[in-house]
């Protein structure tokens, strides 16, 4: 007898899992920073998720797939090639032959020890924003917001430079380091602490990178709220 596999319900999945925090908190729109071919979307619309989508992208080469994609969801927005990050101007991003890997950070050994594909195959320059700025040039003020950030190490430099967002926005999605994976990165447990003292606390910690060749976790996903 052959015994049909049975797909999880969305609301027993990771993906529903984190579409059910946003609905608890009226979240209408998500800023998906660091969107690569537009994958949090698809988890999101997956989960159940109905509202409106933005996804911001540094790596022009992704764009094309990202803006083909969004014709297809009338809440999905893809803003031009930029990079969110701690100043105002333009960066030089380190492309990885993993494109989800890049960084505007170099990598550390361990890292690519662990992932040989988060080599550089290119450098390539791009507009840079605060998230402040994204967030004042976005005009969302009537909007409940949710950040996510997949910025490979960039994280804290994101969020000092943030003091308008952190106050105004209702959640956070942030991809931790457990150790140096980027070289200068701040890692999760002083994140957390950051966090803290703008009122966001932890309401989800989700399994990520695991490196079968050092035997440990690399990151975690943290999803946290005010409350």
């Amino acid at each position: 007898m052959i015994i049909p596999f049975k797909k999880k319900k969305p609301h027993k999945t990771r993906e529903g899992k984190i579409v059910l925090t946003l609905k608890a908190h009226n979240i209408d729109t998500v800023i998906d920073i660091g969107a690569n071919n537009g994958q949090t979307r698809d988890y999101l619309r997956f989960g159940g998720y109905q509202g409106n989508i933005i996804s911001v992208e540094p790596l022009p080469s992704l764009q094309d797939t990202l803006q083909s994609k969004a014709k297809g969801d009338a809440r999905w927005s893809v803003l031009p090639a930029l990079a969110v990050g701690d100043q105002d101007g333009t960066c030089m991003m380190n492309v990885s032959e993993a494109s989800d890997m890049s960084s505007a950070l170099p990598s550390s050994a361990e890292l690519m020890s662990a992932l040989p594909k988060t080599r550089v195959v290119e450098q390539v320059e791009v507009p840079m924003k605060t998230l402040d700025t994204l967030l004042e040039d976005l005009n969302l003020e009537d909007k409940n917001v949710f950040v996510k950030m997949d910025t490979q190490g960039y994280e804290m430099r994101i969020l000092q430079n943030a003091p308008k967002a952190l106050k105004s926005v209702v959640g956070l999605q942030l991809e931790l380091s457990l150790f140096e994976l980027y070289e200068g990165e701040t890692l999760y447990d002083d994140i957390i602490a950051f966090l803290k003292s703008y009122g966001f606390s932890a309401h989800m910690i989700v399994e990520n990178n695991f490196s079968r060749k050092l035997n440990r976790q690399l990151q975690v996903d943290g999803i946290f709220y005010k409350d």
